[in-house]
C-alpha cells in the first residue's frame, strides 16, 4: 500500500516541481543586451566554504596551526577581521546564498536534519542563479546541505549547472554514508549520498576515497576543460565555481600524513582536528596551483569564509573568543574570510570593516560588473568597491547575528556595541584550546622541520588504506538541537509561572506544574539542565516558606477564587512581566532572558557586560532588534519523516517525499 502511494505521490511532485521551476526563473530580473558584457572582460569566481573552521584554527590566528597556503592567501589578499556568520551550517549557506537573513525565510532555527522535510524556499533566488542570468557557467561541489526532500530544493535546480558532492550536512569522508537515528533516537538507519549531477556515483573512482580529494579532482577537471576549449578556439563562458569542503567536520577522519604537521596533544580530538586543518589547507593551495596551472588564476576571485565558529566538542577551538558552534558569542559568529585575487585594486591588508555572510552576493555581483542586479538579496550591502579598493566609507553599521522565537535567542550589532537577549547554553563560556603536548621536545621539532609547502606524500585520491580515525562516539550536532530543545521547555515553564494575570500564583500549583508537564523535558536534560531545574523548584518553594509575609498563601476568603494572601489578588510588582509581542507573519514572543551588552571595540572578547550600567543602550538595541523581529517567519522545522528513510529508497538519501514550499518575499 505504501509503495502505491509513494509512486502516485513522486508522480505529483514532478508535475508540481515543473511548474515550480518555471515559476523560480520567472521571479529573476532579465538582462538586457545592454547590461551583458561581454564574456571576454567577465571574472571567474570560486567561492569556498571550509566547514566548523574555528577563529583559532588557523596559523595567522596560532603558530600551532598548519595553514600556511591559506595564510598567504589571506595575506596577500584582504583578510576580513571583522566579518561574521550565523551559529550553524545551514543559516550560513542560505546567507550566503540568498543575500537574506535567514529568519526572513524561516530557516534561523539551527540545521536541516537527514530527514526533515524542508529546504530554502524555492521562490527565493540562489546566488547560482544570478550568476547564470550574468551569463556565467555554474558549478556547485562538495557540501550542499540547504534541503533535498523535494528535487526542487536540490542544487541543479537552484542554478547549479552541475553539481559534484553530497546533499546531507555531515558524512563519512571515505564511504560518503551516514548512520543516522531519527524518531526521537528510536530507530537507526543508514544510507550514501554522493551525486553527480542527480545521478548517484558510487564507482571505484569514488567509494572509499577521500572527500576532499575528490572534490579538488572535480575542481580540476572544471578548470582544465576550459582551457582546453580555450585551446581548441571554442568560445568559452565565464565560471562560478561553489567549492563547499566537508572538512573539518566531524567525524575526524584524515590522511595520516598530515598528521607529520602538527604536535601530537593529550586531547586526541585536537591532534586529528589539527591534521584535517592541514589536510584542508593542502586542498585549497592544489586548487589555486591548478588556476594558475591552466592560466585562470589572474581572472579569478578567490573567496574563503567558514560557516561557523569551531565545534569544541569535537577539536575545533576559538579562543581567544567567547563561545562555540551554535552561540551567538564572537566564537560562534566571528568567522575566518578573506578575498584574494589579482584585481583587487588594492590588496594585502585587513579590513576592519563590519560584513555579513548576507553581503557576499551583492559584493560578487558588483565584482562581475552586475552591480544590483540581485534585487531579493535585501539584507545584503555590495562591499566590493570599499574592499577592492580600500576606501574609507563604513559601508555596514550593523549586523543581525540571529533572531529566533523558540527558545526566544536574538542578538544584534550596532557600530561598537553588541546585545544578546534570551535564553543561554550552557556553551556561553571561553573554551580552552587543548593543545597540551605529549612531548615538547618532538613538538619543538615538528614545528622547525615542518615544510612551508603542504605537497602530500601519496597520490590522490586517496583510498581507506591512508585513513586514520578517531572516534568520539558522540553526535555533535544532535547536542545542539537537544539543548535549545531543553531551553525551550524550560523558557515555556518559566513562561507559564510568570503568568499572574492579576493573580499571585500559588506554590503548590507551581511546583506541581514542574514536576508534571515537564517531565519530558528533565528525562531528556543533561546534568547542568537538571541542576537548573532543581534551583528552580527551590526558588518557589522558599517563596512558599515565607507564607503571609509577602502575601503568597492563597487567600481563602476570595470569592472569586483569586489565589494570594494578603494582596486581594493584586498584582505583585516585584515580578517581572513578560509580555506577548505578536510580528507582522503571526510569531508571537515573550521579552524573555536576560540581556547583556559588549563593547566590542575595547572588548571584543565579551567580558565585561555593560547592561546593568548602559540601560539606554540597552533599550536602544532591543528597540532595533525588534525592528528586525517583526520581519521574522516562523521558523521551518517539520518533524522527522520516516518517507525519507533511505531503506525505502535503495540505501541512498535522495528527493521525493516531501512538497516544496515558498514565502511571501518582502
Amino acid at each position: 500500500m505504501w509503495f502505491t502511494q509513494m509512486c502516485a505521490g513522486v508522480l505529483h511532485l514532478i508535475i508540481q516541481s515543473s511548474i515550480v521551476r518555471l515559476l523560480l526563473l520567472s521571479s529573476l530580473p532579465l538582462l538586457t543586451a545592454a547590461q551583458k558584457p561581454s564574456n571576454s572582460s567577465l571574472p571567474n569566481v570560486l567561492f569556498i566554504v571550509a566547514d566548523d573552521l574555528g577563529w583559532n584554527d588557523v596559523s595567522w590566528h596560532n603558530p600551532l596551526i598548519h595553514s600556511p597556503a591559506m595564510e598567504e592567501l589571506a595575506r596577500s589578499g584582504v583578510m576580513l577581521d571583522q566579518y561574521y556568520v550565523q551559529p550553524t551550517c545551514t543559516p550560513s549557506r542560505v546567507a550566503m546564498m540568498t543575500g537574506k537573513y535567514p529568519y526572513r525565510t524561516g530557516r534561523q532555527h539551527m540545521y536541516i536534519k537527514p530527514l526533515m522535510p524542508t529546504g530554502i524556499p524555492t521562490n527565493v533566488p540562489l546566488m547560482p542563479q544570478y550568476f547564470q542570468q550574468a551569463g556565467y557557467t555554474t558549478h556547485g561541489i562538495g557540501k550542499w546541505h540547504l534541503g533535498f526532500c523535494h528535487q526542487n530544493y536540490t542544487p541543479t535546480y537552484r542554478g547549479f549547472d552541475s553539481f559534484y558532492g553530497f546533499y546531507l550536512g555531515s558524512q563519512d569522508y571515505y564511504l560518503h554514508s551516514k548512520y543516522y537515528q531519527y524518531e526521537s533516537q528510536k530507530q537507526l538507519t543508514s544510507g550514501y549520498d554522493f551525486r553527480f549531477n542527480e545521478a548517484i556515483l558510487q564507482g571505484p573512482e569514488v567509494r572509499g576515497k577521500y572527500s576532499a580529494d575528490l572534490f579538488v579532482q572535480r575542481a580540476r577537471n572544471i578548470f582544465q576543460g576550459v582551457q582546453q576549449q580555450k585551446k581548441a578556439g571554442s568560445q568559452t563562458k565565464p565560471w562560478f565555481t561553489y567549492l563547499s569542503f566537508q572538512s573539518v567536520h566531524d567525524p575526524l577522519q584524515v590522511p595520516h600524513s598530515y598528521k607529520q604537521n602538527v604536535c601530537k596533544y593529550r586531547d586526541l580530538s585536537r591532534y586529528f582536528y589539527s591534521a584535517m586543518v592541514s589536510s584542508l589547507d593542502h586542498a585549497v593551495d592544489q586548487v589555486v596551483k591548478s588556476l594558475k596551472e591552466t592560466g585562470q588564476y589572474e581572472n579569478t576571485v578567490i573567496v574563503f569564509t567558514t560557516d561557523n565558529g569551531g565545534a569544541v566538542k569535537v577539536g575545533g577551538s576559538n579562543l581567544p573568543l567567547r563561545g562555540t558552534k551554535g552561540t551567538l558569542y564572537e566564537g560562534g559568529t566571528r568567522a575566518i574570510g578573506f578575498i584574494h585575487s589579482p584585481l583587487l585594486r588594492k590588496s594585502g591588508y585587513t579590513s576592519s570593516s563590519l560584513m555579513h555572510a548576507v553581503d557576499w552576493l551583492p559584493t560578487l555581483m558588483s565584482a562581475i560588473g552586475q552591480k544590483g542586479l540581485a534585487v531579493s538579496a535585501t539584507d545584503g550591502i555590495d562591499q566590493w568597491s570599499h574592499l577592492s579598493s580600500r576606501t574609507s566609507s563604513q559601508p555596514r553599521e550593523e549586523v543581525v547575528y540571529n533572531i529566533k522565537e523558540k527558545p526566544f535567542m536574538a542578538a544584534i550589532r550596532v557600530g561598537n556595541y553588541k546585545l544578546i537577549w534570551g535564553s543561554r547554553t550552557e556553551k556561553n563560556k571561553w573554551f580552552p584550546a587543548m593543545e597540551q603536548v605529549e612531548n615538547e621536545v618532538l613538538c619543538n621539532i615538528t614545528l622547525r622541520t615542518r615544510s612551508k609547502s603542504v605537497q602530500s606524500l601519496e597520490q590522490t585520491p586517496r583510498d581507506m588504506l591512508t585513513m586514520d580515525v578517531l572516534n568520539l562516539g558522540i553526535d555533535s550536532d544532535r547536542d545542539y538541537w537537544e539543548e535549545e530543545d531543553q531551553l525551550a521547555a524550560l523558557q515555556e515553564l518559566d513562561m507559564e509561572l510568570e503568568q499572574e494575570e492579576g493573580s499571585l500564583v500559588e506554590v503548590k500549583e507551581v511546583t506541581e506544574e514542574m514536576e508534571g508537564r515537564s517531565e519530558r523535558v528533565k528525562r531528556g536534560a543533561n546534568k547542568n539542565m537538571r541542576r537548573k531545574w532543581r534551583q528552580q523548584r527551590a526558588y518557589w518553594r522558599r517563596k512558599g516558606r515565607q507564607g503571609g509575609k509577602k502575601g503568597w498563601k492563597k487567600n481563602k476568603g476570595n470569592k472569586k477564587g483569586n489565589k494570594g494572601g494578603g494582596g486581594g489578588g493584586k498584582k505583585n510588582k516585584n515580578r517581572k512581566k513578560n509580555f506577548i509581542i505578536p510580528n507582522n507573519h503571526g510569531v508571537k514572543i515573550r521579552s524573555w532572558g536576560k540581556s547583556q551588552v559588549f563593547d566590542l571595540v575595547s572588548d571584543p572578547n565579551e567580558k565585561v557586560d555593560l547592561a546593568s550600567s548602559r540601560p539606554d543602550l540597552v533599550k536602544m538595541l532591543q528597540h532595533r532588534a525588534m525592528e528586525h523581529y517583526l520581519h521574522l517567519r516562523p521558523r521551518d522545522v517539520p518533524p522527522e519523516s520516516v518517507l525519507g528513510d533511505p531503506v525505502r529508497w535503495g540505501g541512498y538519501y535522495g528527493p521525493g517525499w516531501c512538497h516544496p514550499r515558498t514565502v511571501t518575499l518582502d
